[in-house]
């Protein structure tokens, strides 16, 4: 177990930099990279600790094709998103939520300990189909819908943004126009 600790440690402080700047970016692009990076480091600590299905279902899933739609989403926002750049008091509020999710580990942590370990955990492919598909199934099947929602969110701001057609007029015309020849 000594072995591991840089590798983990390493890895939990790329992961909590990482997340610090997906919620700390100026520019969306840079949230997206951000989360990008987060979600490769906890891959990397999901192999670290023997849980090779977890982690290239975090490859495929979040760094493929998670990261590739809010690119996408990011991309259709007028300007890249750039109006939705943090300011004081979102970057006070990142702070003080993080600090309590910190005060509420750190309490959990102490009052209980550590959960014990499974007896004899399920790593198989069926295992984890059975549990994704037995009582997590709504909540996976409700994730589609709230990425749908994300896309025509974004949809829905850059067409507020999009600037208005500049035509002419429309001239009404009550009788049709007489061609006057001046000498």
């Amino acid at each position: 177990m000594d072995s591991l600790f840089v590798p983990l440690l390493v890895g939990c402080v790329v992961a909590v930099a990482s997340a610090l700047g997906v919620v700390l970016a100026r520019r969306p692009i840079y949230a997206a990279i951000f989360l990008l990076v987060h979600s490769l480091s906890l891959a990397a600590l999901y192999g670290l600790l023997s849980a090779a299905m977890i982690a290239v279902g975090q490859v495929i899933i979040y760094s493929g094709a998670i990261v590739v739609l809010f690119l996408f989403v990011v991309t259709l926002l007028p300007s890249g998103g750039r109006e939705l750049a943090p300011t004081g008091g979102r970057a006070a509020a990142g702070w003080i939520a993080g600090g309590g999710l910190v005060v509420a580990l750190a309490a959990a942590l102490t009052a209980g300990g550590l959960p014990a370990p499974a007896a004899e955990p399920a790593l198989g492919v069926l295992a984890v189909g059975r549990s994704l598909f037995g009582p997590l199934l709504v909540a996976f099947e409700l994730t589609a819908p709230l990425l749908l929602v994300a896309i025509v969110g974004a949809v829905v701001i850059w067409r507020r943004h999009e600037p208005s057609p500049r035509t002419a007029p429309p001239v009404k015309v009550s009788e049709p126009r007489r061609l006057v020849m001046h000498r």
